[in-house]
């Protein structure tokens, strides 16, 4: 096999486990990305204020900032979140969750 073949095969099979381990995306500009850490990660990198209310309690996250969240115990966790209209999803514990540039609220805060 000539190395540029042995190359490209490589590319491709980094490029599948890359893959794998990224979750189909919940909502329109969120993505969520398997993780080995012990917590979930939420970044925001929008523009937008994002509002995350996990089993009762809530996470406020300004534009360009992030969080870890301890899972106490859980596997999964349900992430609500708030002024959206499809409000929430479930994602395993590690992983990490990025609000890209694209996230928008659909509801102005308080609504």
């Amino acid at each position: 096999m000539k190395f540029s073949s042995k190359v490209a095969l490589m590319l491709g099979v980094i490029s599948s486990a890359a893959l794998a381990n990224e979750i189909v995306a919940p909502l329109d500009g969120v993505e969520v990305v398997i993780t080995q850490l012990p917590t979930l990660s939420i970044q925001n990198i929008s523009n937008e204020t994002v509002s995350i209310n996990i089993y009762g309690e809530t996470l406020k996250l300004a534009p360009t900032s992030g969080v870890q969240y301890a899972c106490k115990g859980y596997h999964d966790l349900e992430l609500q979140v708030l002024n959206n209209d499809h409000d929430y999803f479930e994602v395993p514990c590690q992983s990490k969750v990025v609000f890209t540039e694209l996230f928008k609220n659909q509801r102005k805060q308080g609504e």
